[in-house]
């Protein structure tokens, strides 16, 4: 079977996380990024004005740019955080007066919570109109996304490590109980070749005889499942090369051969009924194959 690798190239999990948070102008920001499984590459991004709508095409390039797939989140959050003390109150008493005039005209009946919030939300996008202040703040959020996608490709690469070194873990498992089925097999069919000779020998007949020649080639063909550990072999060592070549989508590639993997030890089985309890194990063992690798990228 396949040697232990020496080198294995990078793989990524899809599941991820960083968060970077800071504070500018008054403002804080929350920037939030994180992943998990996809089947493709799925971006979502909320930004938190149309004022920092270029930030959205800014953010899915760059993501596009690092990973393959995963069902991305990027969340930006984005707070006043000046004490009511330093607005300017006449301002806001202003807006609520005009705010209060309006629904009377309209015969809308608001809450003063409700007027409260408006005339809030009123306010704070009137005090973001200064051009330079949203540059600052863009510049910013720019900053913590570049900050925070290292941190999250840092955490996916890690958590693939881990995923990487449990899938090989589970091949090495697996050439452990196929060597154990190949000894089994050669048992069992030494027994039922001895079987066939004990039952001429008991009708008085020859090893030789036509008859039970073809009993022992009949059993011979009943019995060969040299096809199907030689596939096995063959699917272990794929999983193997993939894992260390540098190719992409290692994800997609062991869980396409996983299911190969699963087929041949079922039909081994199927022939060999002796062999089941040996194959059940190895395709406990190939199903979390198949799962490991349905987290990677």
């Amino acid at each position: 079977m396949a040697n232990p690798l020496s080198v294995t190239f990078f793989a990524r999990s899809m599941t991820g996380f960083a968060q970077k948070t800071a504070e500018i102008d008054g403002f804080s920001i929350v920037l939030t990024l994180k992943s998990v499984n996809g089947k493709g590459l799925d971006i979502s991004v909320k930004i938190p004005s149309q004022d920092f709508q270029t930030l959205e095409t800014y953010i899915k390039d760059r993501i596009k740019s690092s990973l393959a797939r995963g069902t991305v989140l990027v969340s930006i959050d984005l707070k006043q955080t000046k004490d009511i003390k330093n607005m300017d109150v006449g301002f806001l008493e202003n807006i609520i007066k005009d705010l209060k005039e309006t629904c009377q005209m309209l015969n809308i009946n608001l809450t003063d919570d409700k007027i409260f919030d408006i005339a809030m939300e009123t306010y704070k996008t009137s005090q973001e109109k200064d051009e330079e202040k949203k540059e600052r703040i863009k510049d910013t959020i720019t900053m913590l996304f570049e900050q925070a996608l290292k941190e999250f490709m840092e955490s996916k690469e890690k958590e693939g490590e881990f995923l990487i070194k449990d899938i090989k873990s589970r091949v090495e498992l697996l050439e452990e109980y196929l060597s154990k089925a190949k000894e089994s097999f050669k048992e069992y069919e030494n027994a039922s070749k001895e079987k066939i000779i004990e039952k001429a020998k008991s009708l008085s007949l020859e090893e030789q005889n036509p008859i039970v020649v073809n009993e022992l080639m009949l059993l011979l063909q009943k019995l060969d499942i040299s096809e199907e550990i030689s596939r096995i072999e063959n699917h272990l060592n794929h999983i193997l090369d993939i894992i260390s070549s540098e190719q992409i989508e290692k994800g997609k590639k062991i869980e396409f051969v996983a299911q190969e993997l699963h087929r041949e030890i079922t039909t081994m089985s199927n022939k060999v009924p002796e062999l089941s309890r040996i194959a059940v194990n190895m395709k406990y063992e190939t199903d979390k194959i198949k799962q490991q690798s349905a987290n990677l990228e």
